[in-house]
């Protein structure tokens, strides 16, 4: 949906016609979900969550100034929401028996290294799984994830770069263990 029929889609909303807002919900709600639950990481938290962030987003609509695209505010109400909701411990770690693995070697080996992935992301705070989540996972750009997350650009490259980093050793840990495991097998 281009911003021009969102910027409608709002104008219709704020001035009585609350039906409009399901439009925006059906358009977005894939979008919100992800988010919610790349950060949470349980299926019925981040329903709860993404639910959340569109009474929120319909609440303070009319406080949208269209300075920056309508997907970019409502994926800054998802975040701050999503990471309310993990601070509060509400947290809880992805169920791994979810990931489907492939009969197929090369697709086992690939799903086995996003499982790493995923358990790795999951030792991260709150705020770094956000950031990381929006910049590789929902590809958005640093300036994107900057204005998401309220921090400038260079906050933001930074944390990005300390992340990997973090993420690296954390991937160099679980295999160092994985292998010493393998040792005395």
């Amino acid at each position: 949906m281009e911003e021009v029929q969102v910027k409608e889609h709002i104008n219709q909303i704020i001035s009585g016609d609350t039906r409009e807002y399901s439009i925006l919900v059906e358009q977005y709600k894939g979008m919100v979900y992800s988010i919610c639950f790349k950060i949470i990481g349980n299926q019925e938290l981040a329903e709860e969550a993404a639910q959340d962030t569109f009474v929120k987003a319909f609440k303070s609509l009319n406080k949208f100034r269209g300075n920056s695209k309508f997907s970019t505010w409502l994926y800054q109400i998802a975040y701050f929401t999503s990471i309310n909701a993990a601070r509060k411990g509400k947290k809880e770690s992805v169920d791994l028996q979810e990931v489907y693995l492939s009969e197929n070697k090369n697709e086992l080996e690939t799903d086995e290294r996003k499982v790493l992935l995923h358990q790795a992301i999951n030792q991260l705070k709150p705020e770094e799984k956000a950031i990381i989540t929006l910049y590789y996972l929902k590809e958005l750009s640093l300036e994107e994830v900057a204005v998401v997350a309220r921090l400038s650009l260079s906050n933001v490259k930074v944390k990005v770069h300390r992340i990997k980093k973090k993420l690296g050793s954390i991937l160099e840990n679980m295999l160092n263990e994985e292998i010493k495991e393998l040792k005395y097998e």
